[in-house]
């Protein structure tokens, strides 16, 4: 009666741990949701703090973002949009809310051994002035 009882139950045990470790192999997005605040060092502003509220869904990523300087005329902010792939890559697009202020686009790698941690490049475009540096961000 054991025997049967096993193999009635053996393949449901099996299924559900296949589910389990497929539940965390490393495919899925990372969920980036939340409140990131961090370091920016700039090209022209020089270093300032960064704060990103992320939402997201799926692979898509939606918030604001802004970042504050020692000179208040170098402060920014704005509406961000973005992706994030299965691995380790996020792509961020920073919109400023101010016409005459410079946007950005962001390549960065969120880490490995920690999900809470990323840090990346950036770039503006529609700008006046050529800007660039990097962020790193925890939330």
């Amino acid at each position: 009666m054991t025997r049967t009882l096993w193999r009635k139950y053996a393949g449901s045990i099996v299924l559900a741990l296949t589910l389990a470790l497929l539940g965390c192999s490393g495919d899925e997005e990372p969920n980036l949701t939340g409140t990131w605040t961090g370091t920016i060092q700039d090209s022209v502003a020089g270093p300032g703090t960064i704060l990103l509220t992320i939402a997201q869904s799926g692979t898509q990523l939606t918030g604001t973002w802004q970042t504050t300087f020692g000179d208040p005329a170098n402060n920014n902010g704005g509406s961000l949009s973005g992706t994030v792939g299965g691995g380790t890559s996020i792509a961020l697009v920073l919109t400023a809310s101010r016409s005459q202020a410079c946007s950005y686009t962001v390549a960065a790698t969120r880490d490995e051994d920690n999900d809470k941690h990323f840090t990346g490049t950036y770039a503006s475009f529609n700008c006046a002035l050529a800007q660039s540096g990097t962020i790193d961000v925890r939330r």
